[in-house]
């Protein structure tokens, strides 16, 4: 029994010190953040101006793509045009539109 707890013991901090590298390894760097800030605010902003920020939930990653999701209730009409303007967007890198889990604009006017 006490050799178990010996072993237990010295692997403890090894274990504590591998789990903490690995935490540490998820950090974004400045860059990131600021694509990332950038990116938000343009899908934000125009969710917001179609009154549909609360019809669509979105994703944006760190090199500035966007994945988004409408709901049933919003029209072909509102989110093909508010596809179509973030792909326009200079702060945009890509984006994956989907409504009911269907792709909604084709893959093809991904930049």
């Amino acid at each position: 029994m006490k050799t178990k707890l010996m072993s237990f013991k010295l692997y403890l901090p090894l274990f504590c010190f591998i789990l903490l590298a690995a935490c540490q390894s998820n950090e974004l760097t400045q860059e990131e953040i600021e694509i990332q800030d950038k990116a938000d605010t343009e899908v934000a902003s125009l969710l917001f101006e179609y009154e549909l920020d609360k019809h669509a939930s979105y994703n944006v990653h760190t090199d500035g793509s966007v994945i988004i999701k409408f709901d049933r209730k919003v029209s072909k009409e509102n989110y093909t045009s508010i596809v179509e303007q973030l792909r326009e967007s200079s702060e945009i890198k890509s984006i994956y539109a989907t409504q009911g889990g269907k792709q909604v604009c084709p893959l093809n006017s991904i930049r």
